[in-house]
């Protein structure tokens, strides 16, 4: 976490922020005036009623605490709570991209611990992973996968991980989520190699040739080795031993992972 006595923002980074605070009809959240006042409440800075233009009177409450590092680190913190947009995490997702863009441009960024906000130096990229928010596919699976039926078949795997998930089947979804990690790596190897025999399809094996190859990033890499041994949930006695129970989170890092693999692919070809 920064120290509260360097987190000072430059006028035009507030102006910035303003904006993500407000919205409007064309970015993903739009706050109207009394829940821009809630906001600035719920982070924990008393504000009167809002008068005038929304954008202007925002902008005015922020300089009041520009020079209050504990205020305005207050202010970025809840801007990227996701207790502030519950059951919209396409709209988080958005908001913490402009933010953190906004940030690394003073030298910080925002990252999620235990579910919390976090301010911490250093412009890195949003961890994609342990977001919580839920990744989005850029590209259809059709597009990545080279055999038009199995191409169809993880795409199956897919929308029924997504199906366990929702209905509260964690164990389920994860299971179904490394099969499917599992079968797009094995067409990549299939479809890069230079001769020779074909891929092997262990897991483990097709984790560590893509990280090699860097068909997929090095945060995906890793995690994927995470969700391997999740896949292995499989087998009944190795979660008896284990005395490990799923739960949502893990699913959605989960997902996470397999999708953030999928659009390296994409951006790998």
């Amino acid at each position: 976490m920064v120290d509260d006595d360097t987190f000072e923002l430059d006028e035009n980074i507030l102006q910035g922020i303003a904006e993500l605070i407000c919205g409007d009809d064309l970015t993903p959240h739009y706050r109207r005036g009394f829940e821009i006042e809630k906001f600035f409440k719920a982070a924990g800075l008393p504000v009167g009623e809002l008068e005038g233009y929304r954008r202007e009177w925002t902008l005015e409450q922020l300089h009041r605490w520009q020079h209050d590092a504990d205020a305005m680190r207050r202010v970025i913190q809840r801007l990227a709570d996701p207790r502030e947009y519950i059951g919209d995490d396409e709209v988080l997702s958005a908001v913490l991209t402009d933010l953190n863009k906004l940030l690394a441009l003073e030298g910080f960024h925002v990252r999620h611990e235990a579910g919390r906000p976090v301010i911490v130096a250093g412009a890195e990229a949003i961890d994609r992973i342990n977001a919580p928010s839920v990744a989005e596919l850029s590209v259809s699976i059709s597009e990545i996968v080279h055999d038009e039926t199995f191409g169809r078949q993880l795409r199956l795997r897919l929308d029924e991980a997504y199906a366990c998930w929702r209905s509260g089947a964690p164990t389920a979804a994860l299971i179904m989520l490394g099969s499917l990690l599992e079968g797009v790596l094995y067409d990549a190897a299939l479809a890069r190699r230079s001769g020779g025999s074909a891929p092997s399809d262990n897991l483990q094996s097709l984790i560590a040739t893509a990280r090699e190859e860097r068909w997929i990033a090095k945060d995906v890499a890793e995690y994927a080795d995470v969700l391997r041994n999740h896949r292995n949930l499989v087998h009944p006695r190795k979660q008896w031993k284990q005395e490990y129970e799923p739960e949502e989170d893990s699913v959605r890092i989960a997902w996470n992972v397999v999708v953030a693999a999928l659009n390296d692919l994409a951006d790998r070809p």
